[in-house]
């Protein structure tokens, strides 16, 4: 199978629709496709899923294959009406009085040395092509999208943020204080490249907010890195870079309690992230993170693993990934480069079949930090996250600091599955393997723990014998006093580690609930864009119609009044009380529309 051969496969499900592209239409189309979902095909469905034989996973109950399957619909809808706008407006700062989890903030981009191998090479491809690309999986050429700025810079830039330290008490709270050894995990949301936001908003940030209840770790910094639609690779790289110079050289972080993490494209991130840090980062005077977290990692984005005449369907109808979301987001992510590279290149396609497994050299995992990958048995990424661990353990002589790499399997869980309230019964088990794991990794001496002692016994041994060499040299001084704070910050750590996180709370997932997320979900993917309706020359009373689907859904004021209210990521409640028969047919309620009054105009781009 050669990259042409991949390309061809792709292409022949690529969206061909040049009636949605209209941004009118388009508006109409969605609006109808959200309706009768909603209306006519959830309620078929229901029936088609009555009888167990009928469900992808016999396992699954009818809520659970309803979700699946709206999910996977909503998936293709973004390929086909070609959807780049579900990420957040990085050029509107958030107001941190409205935020209940997190404290928005702003990194310094990295310093112009930073840049260098892969990304400094696909900086120069990106410059070189810009304003002249041709997309690797569409059926037509691209423009640039009418928000981007022409002027837009190529190169490291500031990058918008989120500490994520616990629940706020009120809305003036600040982020939990952090000690010396405290762990901090520097997460990168999922979504294709396309979708999502760090915001507390997104539906990927629950793992953020499970991580500071759930693990040992109490400080997760979460990065808004540029989406394709703006900011094509190796741009997604370079904010990721800029984060970890900031939390390192800025906050202060020792890297030896830094943990990279992320889910989907972002496992996929931070695994590009680690590599740049093993590849480049003695040049820098960087030793590399603690560990890496990698949630349904996206590892073979040239769709190698689609070889074969099952493999293209493989967990297809169990899935919440359509066939042709992946092609659509690559055409926007790479679109600067080589088609070949997606197959060739281990920062794109670490786990791809065209690259050799290797032990050692710059395509294998060698000097990679202990990694606990999780995946969905009902995932379409299956065999490439299988392939991807396979390699890791490949370049392995023995277990890294005495903790071995670690690969949790649920086998009826979809893509992703750790986001979604209806797989909390999953996530909490996932949830314990990892609690577990990061606490046998965090207690393990790290490589600046070896190095602060060995220096301080060489300063006690030489103060032993000359006290008078001692008393004056600050550098024999200043290594004794290294190893003290190195002993007191493992001994916190052990205390902070003895214990164990609570579970995962258990999720009803009741008929209204599941109708009310479909509901939002697709209001959501409406949420487009505001049209410069003066432009378009519309009479008023058309203006008046489109008005509500040219605006932005905000958050309202904060009722911190109302306590009763959980996240399923929280702790606490059995929900023994809640339990619903698991068959319980899905009825609609009546649809819902927001009330005008929460429907604000979006600033517009």
């Amino acid at each position: 199978m050669t990259s042409e051969a991949i390309r061809e496969r792709c292409m022949a499900g690529a969206p061909r629709n040049a009636f949605v592209r209209n941004p009118v239409l388009r508006r109409a189309y969605l609006l109808l496709f959200v309706l009768c979902t909603l209306l006519i095909l959830v309620p078929l469905w229901t029936l088609l899923y009555l009888p167990r034989s009928n469900r992808p996973r016999r396992s699954w109950t009818l809520k659970r294959c309803l979700r699946v399957r709206w999910s996977r619909r909503l998936c293709a809808v973004v390929a086909r009406c070609e959807i780049d706008y579900l990420g957040r407006d990085l050029s509107v700062e958030l107001d941190p009085l409205t935020l209940e989890w997190s404290h928005p903030v702003t990194l310094q981009p990295a310093p112009a040395h930073w840049l260098r191998g892969h990304p400094a090479a696909m900086l120069e491809k990106l410059h070189q092509s810009r304003g002249s690309w041709v997309p690797h999986f569409v059926h037509r050429r691209w423009n640039p999208p009418a928000h981007a700025p022409p002027a837009t810079p190529y190169g490291f830039a500031p990058v918008p943020a989120f500490w994520y330290t616990g629940r706020k008490v009120t809305p003036t709270s600040r982020p939990r204080a952090r000690h010396p050894g405290d762990p901090v995990l520097l997460v990168f949301h999922g979504g294709g490249y396309v979708l999502g936001t760090a915001a507390e908003t997104d539906l990927t940030s629950s793992i953020a907010k499970a991580a500071v209840q759930h693990t040992p770790v109490r400080h997760v910094l979460s990065v808004d890195y540029r989406l394709a639609g703006t900011g094509p690779w190796p741009l997604p790289l370079l904010d990721a870079i800029s984060a970890y110079h900031h939390i390192v050289k800025v906050d202060g972080v020792d890297e030896s309690d830094l943990l990279l993490g992320g889910d989907s494209a972002g496992a996929h991130l931070a695994l590009a992230l680690a590599r740049y840090l093993r590849d480049e980062g003695r040049a820098l005077g960087l030793k590399g993170p603690r560990g890496i977290i990698a949630l349904s990692p996206w590892s073979d984005i040239g769709f190698t693993h689609s070889w074969g005449t099952d493999a293209f369907t493989r967990n297809a109808e169990s899935d919440t990934i359509d066939n042709s979301l992946g092609p659509f987001a690559v055409s926007l992510l790479l679109r600067a480069l080589p088609s070949s590279l997606m197959h060739t290149n281990t920062y794109l396609s670490p786990s791809s079949q065209l690259i050799p497994p290797a032990a050692t050299g710059p395509d294998s995992f060698e000097n990679f930090p202990p990694v606990f990958i999780v995946c969905g048995g009902a995932e379409r990424l299956e065999s490439e996250i299988h392939e991807l661990f396979h390699r890791i353990l490949l370049a392995r002589d023995k277990p890294l600091k005495g903790v071995a790499d670690e690969l949790i399997v649920r086998q009826d869980a979809v893509h992703d599955f750790m986001i979604f309230p209806h797989f909390a019964d999953e996530a909490a088990v996932v949830f314990e393997h990892m609690d577990d794991w990061l606490r046998q990794l965090l207690l393990s001496d790290s490589e600046s723990d070896g190095e602060a002692e060995a220096a301080g016994a060489a300063a006690e041994e030489l103060a032993a014998k000359s006290p008078e060499l001692f008393a004056t040299s600050p550098k024999l001084q200043a290594a004794l006093a290294r190893r003290e704070s190195h002993r007191a910050s493992r001994a916190a750590r052990a205390s902070m580690l003895s214990g164990k996180s609570p579970r995962l709370r258990p999720y009803r997932d009741t008929p209204r609930q599941m109708y009310g997320d479909m509901q939002a979900e697709g209001l959501h993917l409406i949420d487009i864009p505001p049209l410069d309706l003066d432009a378009l020359h519309l009479p008023q009373a058309a203006a008046e119609i489109f008005t509500p689907f040219t605006s932005q859904m905000e958050k309202g004021e904060w009722d911190f009044g109302d306590e009763g209210e959980q996240g399923w990521y929280e702790g606490g409640g059995s929900g023994d009380d809640d339990e619903v028969d698991d068959d319980e047919e899905a009825t609609p309620p009546p649809l819902a529309l927001p009330p005008p009054a929460k429907i604000q105009p979006r600033r517009r781009r």
